[in-house]
């Protein structure tokens, strides 16, 4: 990869905001209240004056109340072969995005195999029966479009997006990598290497350390989540070319998927395709395991310390086990933590960073999974506030049950919510990616139609209750990489609670 002058590459993108600057102009018609609309001309001299109001420039515009979404159709329904097809509609420009999304993930096989998912949907173009790697990539780049392979904790993803006048090259491509990947050794051994490789250079990253142990201080050795979705050296090295065809076999057929498919392409084609493509595509697979119990910490506040010698700073994750992904109190999660710790102006950020200057940023989420996923907070801060820092984590976080949040803070954290959904829709890839996390969680489709209503309707008693109920401070976990010679001591006289020395982690 070349690189460039930074002036030069600040002077070309100044010089093409610009030049867009001059193409497009907006005018605004309607009233203060936010009930007027904004038309969008293309053209010079920054669009149609017709109807240009004066500008005051003594006055702030008012700000109005944030609008519903309006969703397009979702067409819902399962082919012959067991696979369930979502559809929508979306014809403002030609293009189709295509996601292949597999129940399970890395909790579809046991935890002691950790990395198969990832190494699997890695695999998956590496060569099929009939194109080797090689020319799997040169198909998808014939055609200009983007084919991506990952795996999550609960699902794994073959994605395309494509043309519309290329659908029929693309879904060839994608047919062909998840009916018939033969995962050959060479290519084996090669990714293998790879991800051993990345495995070695997270031991050397405090954060991902930090990551690492507290998933497993959470979890346990025993538990899906508890183990690095990259895997571990000791899990990886232990993999077998079997392993990898046997979870395929079981993950990638027809009865644990399903197709979301977002664009421009009516269902009548796409069907004829479909049985074109997937021809002998059949099977229910395997239903992934049920997860282990994850119950929360219950042991009260426990610190506990990865040494990292030297470290100038330090990785701080605070957290518990929390809800799994449900409609139900999911827009309270979403409001309580956007107070705490899910936006910039949040008060996890404004203590730790603006007030305190001890981290460039602070924040917070919930990582809501098929099982229980996990609460956490977390900060990059200078080693010589390490114990403040926790302090302060601990602080901000019981607040939220112990106080009632003031009415002004609850208004700014509902309407940054509300405000922000539309760029969580605007290009198909977005629109798929919304659909998909549904489909994973057997959500209804139409969530997002009330979701705007829903989140503006989270009083100040819901959000305390759900501090009450999700942000127990008496019991979370802290985990901690960094010097342990100089931050031990402080750590153990602040009180919070035990503190315990970890190896490196997972990583290791």
């Amino acid at each position: 990869m070349r690189t460039v002058d930074g002036a030069m590459v600040m002077g070309t993108i100044w010089a093409a905001v610009s030049l867009v600057g001059c193409a497009v102009g907006m005018s605004t018609t309607g009233s203060d209240d936010g009930s007027g609309s904004v038309e969008v001309g293309m053209g010079s001299g920054g669009g149609p004056s017709r109807g240009r109001q004066a500008l005051d420039r003594d006055r702030v515009p008012a700000v109005g109340q944030p609008g519903s979404m309006s969703m397009p159709e979702a067409q819902d329904y399962t082919l012959d072969n067991g696979l369930r097809v979502v559809l929508v509609r979306r014809s403002a420009l030609p293009l189709v995005s295509l996601a292949f999304q597999f129940r399970g993930g890395a909790s579809g096989h046991p935890a002691s195999q950790a990395g198969l998912a990832a190494l699997a949907a890695d695999m998956i173009d590496e060569g099929t029966t009939r194109r080797s790697a090689l020319e799997v990539a040169e198909a998808v780049d014939r055609i200009g479009a983007t084919l991506t392979s990952v795996a999550g904790y609960d699902v794994s993803a073959v994605r395309m997006t494509t043309l519309r006048s290329h659908l029929r090259e693309a879904l060839d491509v994608a047919a062909d990598v998840i009916m018939n990947p033969t995962f050959p050794p060479t290519e084996l051994e090669r990714v293998r290497a790879e991800r051993i490789a990345r495995v070695i250079q997270r031991g050397d990253q405090p954060a991902a350390l930090a990551d690492d142990a507290f998933a497993r201080a959470l979890y346990g050795d025993a538990h899906p989540y508890g183990a690095p979705l990259l895997g571990t050296r000791e899990s990886l090295s232990a993999l077998t070319a079997d392993d990898v065809r046997g979870y395929h076999a079981a993950r990638y057929a027809p009865g644990q998927a399903t197709l979301v498919a977002v664009g421009d392409v009516e269902r009548e084609a796409l069907d004829s395709l479909l049985a074109e493509k997937f021809a002998g595509w059949s099977g229910p697979g395997e239903d992934p395991p049920p997860l282990p119990d994850a119950h929360a910490s219950g042991g009260g506040r426990t610190i506990y310390v990865v040494d990292r010698p030297g470290a100038a700073q330090s990785e701080i994750r605070v957290g518990r086990v929390a809800r799994a992904w449900d409609t139900q109190g999911y827009h309270e999660v979403q409001v309580t933590n956007t107070i705490l710790g899910g936006a910039f102006t949040s008060r996890l950020n404004m203590k730790l960073r603006e007030e305190k200057g001890y981290t460039y940023g602070a924040y917070s989420y919930f990582d809501q999974r098929r099982g229980r996923g996990p609460f956490e907070a977390g900060a990059a801060v200078a080693t010589s506030v390490t114990d403040s820092a926790v302090a302060d984590f601990m602080t901000e976080i019981g607040r939220i049950a112990a106080e009632p949040v003031p009415q002004d803070e609850l208004i700014r954290a509902r309407n940054y919510l509300a405000r922000r959904l539309p760029q969580r829709f605007e290009s198909v890839d977005d629109v798929g990616a919304r659909l998909a996390e549904l489909v994973a969680f057997d959500a209804p489709l139409d969530f997002y139609v009330t979701y705007v209503d829903s989140v503006l309707a989270v009083g100040a008693d819901r959000v305390r209750a759900t501090g009450r109920a999700e942000l127990v401070a008496d019991d979370m976990l802290i985990v901690i990489a960094g010097d342990r010679s100089l931050i031990e001591d402080p750590l153990r006289a602040l009180g919070v609670g035990p503190v315990e020395i970890l190896g490196r982690g997972p990583s290791s």
